[in-house]
């Protein structure tokens, strides 16, 4: 029942089915690349997108390697900032110093100093008003010496209280702000202790335990140079040996470590303010030298151009040059090579402009010089000269050339067109010799006379 496929007709469909699954040759290359793809990487046959290749490869019985373990993805790091483009400067700016160098840090001894900042206390400071009686000295002093007991006995509230009731009776007394000071040293209370210190120096100057007990609070500070010169005061009215100790081992070693630190901060601060004091000073002469040499090149053209044009331009330009080159525009063609050639070129022969009618940049500063002077170039560009001789005479007509030329153009041109073009022998006067007389004469003119050679016998 199969006899129809005969083997004729299975060789035509086997050729017909070859042909429909003949590739082209880029087919070819395109499949080599796929190829050429799985063999790097084999995980790519997993794609769900070629999953018939996968079954087919299968079916064949290639091993399919397993595809890959899926990888936790990483914490997106956070792409380094891309540098933008610095724009262009005329001159890079001078670097400057760390601010580790700058800010150098100091080791120092800061034995006694207090981290906490202690508040001021809102105590009395006597009224200034007050003019205290015998009596109220009398009681202030016998308070002030029980304050000092119930200080040593280590009552620092009542110690206040007391040393507070004897300034109230006599606020004019410098000890006894001194010796609240000294309280507040002894009790870590520096910016207090500072206040009576003030107080006490204000009335008396010359109170040595004031200067003390202020440059004793300043070291609880750890303000060093300061606490230096307050307790050196001190000593200087009162000298003893435990405030020298303190200034030798521990104030005096910090002052001077500040001291160095400080110098060579202000050093290197005036370093720098030279350096830049500098470069203000380079960039301005480059700024200057600049514009010199701007100015020179404008003057070189200027000289260029007002040396005159020869046949018309000679003496330079009417009113001076300088008036032009006020024309930014002008000023700017100038500062262009082809443009000072050209005009030089046009200097030296003014027929040369001819040679840059289709130079945009040049005729462009020729037009502004025209514009400037209201139409053609200043002092007018001199005429070419006529032919002299005129042209020698065509037989049979033209006798005697073009005489005189052709003179220069009126306004620019000086010197018009002198002369005319000499008549044309013929029929009629200055016309063409040897014209046919015309057979159309509409006008009823006579007609032409038959033309008139010349001949030795005419010459004179």
């Amino acid at each position: 029942h199969h006899s129809f496929i005969t083997p004729s007709f299975k060789l035509s469909y086997y050729n017909e089915y070859k042909s429909y699954l003949r590739m082209d040759a880029k087919s070819i290359s395109q499949l080599r690349v796929f190829v050429g793809a799985l063999k790097a990487d084999p995980s790519l046959l997993h794609n769900p997108d070629i999953s018939f290749f996968k079954e087919y490869l299968e079916s064949l019985g290639a091993t399919i390697p397993p595809p890959p373990a899926k990888e936790e993805p990483e914490p997106a790091q956070p792409e380094p900032a891309q540098p933008k483009p610095e724009a262009a400067q005329p001159e890079p700016e001078p670097m400057e110093e760390s601010s580790e160098e700058e800010d150098e840090v100091v080791e120092l001894d800061n034995t006694g100093v207090i981290d906490e900042v202690d508040e001021l206390l809102d105590i009395s400071m006597g009224d200034e008003g007050k003019q205290p009686s015998d009596e109220d000295m009398e009681k202030s002093s016998e308070l002030r010496g029980s304050a000092m007991c119930a200080m040593s006995e280590g009552n620092a509230e009542e110690a206040l209280k007391l040393f507070t009731e004897a300034i109230e009776l006599n606020p004019h007394a410098a000890a006894l702000f001194a010796k609240r000071a000294q309280y507040f040293v002894r009790v870590k209370k520096p910016a207090n202790a500072i206040r009576d210190a003030d107080k006490a120096l204000s009335l008396n100057p010359d109170n040595s335990l004031a200067h003390k007990s202020r440059g004793k609070a300043l070291r609880l500070q750890g303000k060093w140079e300061e606490s230096m010169l307050a307790l050196s005061a001190g000593q200087k009215i009162d000298y003893d040996d435990d405030t020298q100790e303190l200034l030798n081992t521990i104030v005096k070693p910090n002052a001077e470590k500040l001291r160095q630190a400080r110098l060579k901060r202000e050093s290197k601060q005036r370093e720098k303010d030279h350096k830049a004091k500098l470069e203000r000073v380079r960039r301005a002469k480059e700024e200057q030298q600049k514009a010199y040499e701007a100015q020179k090149a404008r003057d070189k053209a200027e000289r260029e151009m007002g040396g005159g044009m020869p046949g018309g331009m000679s003496g330079g330009m009417p009113g001076g040059m300088g008036g032009i080159f006020d024309d930014p525009e002008i000023a700017t063609l100038l500062q262009d090579p082809e443009v000072v050639q050209a005009m030089a070129a046009i200097q030296q022969n003014p027929a040369a402009m001819m040679q840059y009618m289709n130079n945009p940049k040049v005729m462009k500063i020729v037009q502004k010089l025209q514009g400037k002077f209201g139409g053609g170039m200043p002092g007018g560009m001199g005429g070419m000269g006529g032919m002299p001789g005129g042209m020698g005479g065509m037989p049979g007509g033209m006798p005697g050339g073009m005489p005189g030329g052709m003179g220069g153009m009126p306004g620019g041109m000086p010197g018009g067109m002198p002369g005319g073009m000499g008549g044309m022998p013929g029929s009629t006067p200055g016309g063409m010799a040897g014209s046919p007389p015309s057979t159309n004469n509409t006008n009823n003119n006579p007609p032409p006379q038959p033309p008139r050679f010349s001949s030795c016998d005419d010459v004179d």
